[in-house]
């Protein structure tokens, strides 16, 4: 067993994402003393969380040209010692965070229900819109950074809704690109069924709908307009280039398509920040 493997199996990229809307939710939802038990909370139960996804689409990875040397299906980490990585860091996370409050915790427990049980577990591999409902996962950090100095209140929803809503975005447009790889692992991804055109009105729709979330955050919230001059822009134009995209698919512009995804979803988040500071 190596650091590195142990590094790997959080997927740092995309454990950073996730903790960069717990750590804006947490700011804009006024902050508190409690912060590093949030912060290293949270840190230990996605990344907990993630490891244990990698653990048991460790037979899928090794079937995809994009994931097969990933440590588990590659040999560098056991899956025994993957999940009981997976299970440690997500339990310490979550012991940590009964200390903060027991909304907070319950928050970062169904980001691991959603992400483990319902996705990769019952949906993943069985329904094209497993992406819909396992997105749940993804929208729990931002909504527990607001619970942990909040409480379960209408904003925190809200900006959670944002994320959940740019999920398709995210795995979609990957889907898409490396579609051979999907359909080899027998992954019945959306794109794959009924097509990239079809899928990407899909996202467009889901777009939409962020647009008009991002607008009742301003209006829920005492964000400047500084939010309003960043984050509506940046939606607008990833819709449109969605659009443009769905009129003449091409898979080798899915790529380009998934980075934009997460570039806008950067820009709402910050544009957030900015408002509640500026």
């Amino acid at each position: 067993m190596n650091t590195r493997a142990l590094i790997e199996v959080i997927k740092p990229k995309q454990t950073l994402l996730l903790m960069i809307t717990f750590l804006v939710s947490f700011a804009v939802a006024g902050g508190n003393e409690s912060f590093p038990l949030c912060f290293l909370a949270t840190f230990l139960a996605i990344s907990g969380t993630t490891a244990l996804n990698m653990w048991i689409d460790r037979d899928i990875d090794a079937l995809m040209m994009r994931t097969r040397k990933r440590p588990v299906p590659s040999g560098e980490l056991s899956p025994t010692a993957c999940a009981i990585y997976g299970t440690l860091l997500f339990f310490s996370g979550f012991l940590i965070a009964l200390k903060v409050s027991v909304e907070f915790a319950l928050v970062l427990l169904m980001g691991l229900f959603f992400d483990i049980l319902v996705y990769t577990v019952m949906l993943k591999r069985k329904s094209p819109y497993s992406v819909i409902i396992g997105g749940f996962a993804g929208a729990m950090p931002a909504l527990a950074g607001w619970v942990a100095v909040q409480g379960l209140t209408l904003p925190g929803f809200l900006i959670a809704g944002i994320v959940l809503l740019w999920i398709p975005s995210h795995i979609w447009f990957i889907a898409m690109y490396y579609e051979e790889d999907y359909r080899n692992a027998r992954i019945p991804m959306l794109p794959l069924l009924v097509g990239m055109k079809k899928a990407s009105l899909t996202i467009a729709f889901a777009t939409l709908l962020m647009l008009f979330l991002a607008l009742t955050v301003y209006f829920s919230m005492s964000l400047s307009p500084i939010y309003l001059a960043i984050s509506i822009p940046a939606i607008l134009i990833y819709l449109l280039k969605v659009i443009k995209f769905s009129l003449a698919p091409k898979k080798e512009d899915s790529r380009k398509m998934y980075k934009l995804a997460s570039i806008t979803l950067s820009a709402v988040f910050i544009a957030m920040l900015f408002g509640a500071f500026l």
